[in-house]
């Protein structure tokens, strides 16, 4: 059988003598890309050229016999994640790399697109059972240019939101000419870590910092985090490691590959700021207009290994120097980004709950609809509509309606209309819900808005309808239950007097985190 790429002397060599005693013997790959050439439509024009020259696809089984040829003797368990192309079928993608995770029993990321909402992102996650998400910034809409992006501009808060809410992994592969050194990227880093506390956050590639000049002042600022990741993928610089390693520690530093580019034949150099990937000549085509790639002689070339030895003999060198210890090596290649895994994969916490105390029975007041709008309860041959609304809302794939219907009081699922359009527009329930925690409890349920009509309280209006329908029943306690992502509706429902229910641990910690997000929005 053909191997899949050609292993030299010089590999053997390296490996042996320089590689191999000093890897643990079981290694966590946390930065790998899977996918089929089939998928793909067109070349993007936002990422650098260079890395499509390695391959053209990587499917599960070629990165699993990489590990083989690259790393023998070794135990590695990779994190598997697609390839972040703009032009490509990202649910086939992922589809591909959630159907590969399950077959082979690996952890696997989300690639994931800046317009989703965060109903739809939570539930792309849950649904194919994602570790957590890998955004890109090739997916930032195309008029931002591109020297101009910004984190945000392709992560979004409320997708972060749902990632924190439910400590999922986020590799970050931050954006801008400037790198790790650029204080927009430093700041939003640091305000993901600070609002999103949750979230178990890996900055790729050492935030890119492939030469000592994108460094800058970035590590005395990145000392002072205390949550922080950073993979190693890709980098081949000493220096940086050694300023990474003395700015973090050892247990906050994850080792990955980046593969399946690692499999290029290569020696990086930097020159006035700029990295050079030194190549032989002839292999990856034609690299004459590539600012990042450069042909060296024969003689030369032969002395060129794979790129992910250089990486590992650049972060050994580093290690020597910072006098890292073969506990320290293991946690950097195995125990940190285990544990980043490990808890991921706990599964999604409970759902926030709230109550709605009788001291603020008195004060229900259920505010007049803006013009145009008029409230009425559901009525037979609405089913679709209320789909419909439920859908728009962000909650898709909904097919409650039977169910509600079964819990929903005598006239309690009520919808806000558009009278020009007669289309229902808003949606609350008041439904006889009793619960262990809850015995005699009604709950106001299914509340969404169309996002084309968000913005006029209407959200506010028909769930105090629903209240103020539970409180005509005779129920003493109301109750409701939602995510912590949802931080609009939250801010709805504690306007109303909605108070937090505290039923789990972790509660109190939850709450005080969402009223830090609210606070820092007010600001």
């Amino acid at each position: 059988m053909k191997k899949l790429f050609e292993i030299k002397d010089i590999d053997k060599k390296t490996y042996e003598e320089k590689i191999k005693d000093f890897l643990p013997e079981k290694i966590v790959d946390i930065h790998t890309h899977i996918w089929l050439k089939e998928f793909k439509e067109k070349q993007q024009d936002r990422v650098v050229k260079w890395p499509a020259m390695v391959v053209d696809e990587n499917p599960v089984e070629h990165l699993i016999e990489s590990y083989k040829l690259l790393l023998p003797g070794k135990e590695v368990t990779p994190l598997l994640f697609n390839s972040p192309s703009k032009d490509y079928d990202i649910d086939a993608l992922n589809d591909y790399v959630s159907t590969s995770a399950k077959r082979y029993k690996l952890p696997s990321l989300m690639l994931c697109r800046p317009e989703w909402t965060a109903e739809e992102f939570a539930r792309k996650l849950k649904e194919s059972n994602f570790l957590g998400a890998k955004p890109y910034l090739t997916f930032t809409p195309d008029y931002i240019p591109r020297q101009e992006i910004r984190i945000f501009d392709f992560m979004p808060h409320h997708q972060l939101n749902v990632l924190n809410s439910t400590g999922k992994i986020l590799i970050l592969h931050i954006p801008r000419d400037a790198r790790l050194k650029d204080p927009v990227n430093l700041q939003q880093m640091l305000e993901i870590e600070r609002l999103y506390p949750n979230i178990r956050l890996v900055i790729a590639h050492v935030g890119r910092a492939y030469c000592p000049t994108d460094i800058g002042d970035a590590f005395k600022i990145l000392a002072k985090t205390e949550k922080m990741n950073f993979d190693i993928s890709a980098n081949t610089n000493a220096i940086v490691f050694r300023h990474l390693i003395e700015a973090v520690g050892p247990d906050r530093i994850v080792f990955g590959s980046d593969l399946p580019i690692v499999r290029m034949r290569m020696r990086r150099i930097c020159e006035k700021g700029v990295y050079i990937n030194l190549v032989p000549k002839g292999l990856y085509g034609d690299v004459s207009g590539d600012k990042n790639m450069r042909e060296v002689s024969s003689s030369e070339a032969e002395k060129l290994t794979f790129f992910l030895y250089e990486e590992i003999l650049a972060f050994l060198d580093a290690a020597r120097k910072t006098e890292l210890c073969p506990v320290d090596m293991e946690k950097v290649f195995y125990s940190n980004a285990s544990a980043l895994i490990e808890k991921a994969a706990q599964g999604p916490k409970c759902q926030l709950q709230m109550v709605f105390p009788e001291k603020n029975f008195k004060k229900v007041v259920v505010p007049s609809l803006p013009p145009g709008y008029s409230i009425r309860t559901y009525r037979k041959g609405d089913e679709e509509a209320y789909i419909k609304v439920m859908e728009n809302a962000g909650f898709d794939n909904w097919r409650y309606v039977e169910q509600t219907l079964k819990t929903a009081l005598p006239e309690g699922i009520f919808f806000v209309v558009h009278n020009k359009t007669k289309k229902i527009v808003a949606t609350a329930c008041a439904q006889n819900c009793p619960t262990e925690l809850h015995p005699q409890g009604g709950v106001l349920g299914w509340v969404a808005v169309d996002p084309e009509h968000r913005g006029k309280h209407l959200g506010y209006i028909i769930s105090m309808k629903a209240v103020e329908r539970l409180i005509k029943a005779g129920y003493k306690h109301i109750y409701l239950s939602t995510d912590d992502f949802r931080l609009a509706a939250i801010k709805t429902y504690l306007k109303m007097g909605f108070e937090p229910f505290y039923y789990q641990p972790d509660m109190k910690k939850r709450w005080a985190d969402l009223m830090n997000q609210l606070s820092m929005k007010k600001k």
